[in-house]
């Protein structure tokens, strides 16, 4: 999304029952803290037991930061 500062990226965690998006992030960068962001404001949120969380959408998404958060 470009600005008139810069450009951001967002990264949303979507709900697919309610289909409500549930945690979100902003950032000028694509790494993986952009996609931790918006999954732990989720997880925060909504406290939930058993998640799925698929994604083809790039290294962030396969990074291991984000794997080792989701063990």
């Amino acid at each position: 999304m470009p600005t008139a500062a810069d450009f951001l990226y967002l990264a949303v965690v979507l709900d697919a029952f309610s289909r409500w998006i549930v945690g979100w992030a902003m950032a000028n960068h694509l790494r993986s803290e952009l996609v931790l962001d918006a999954l732990e404001m989720a997880v925060t949120q909504r406290r939930p037991r058993d998640v799925i969380h698929p994604s083809d959408q790039g290294s962030q998404y396969t990074s291991l930061a984000l794997l080792s958060q989701a063990s």
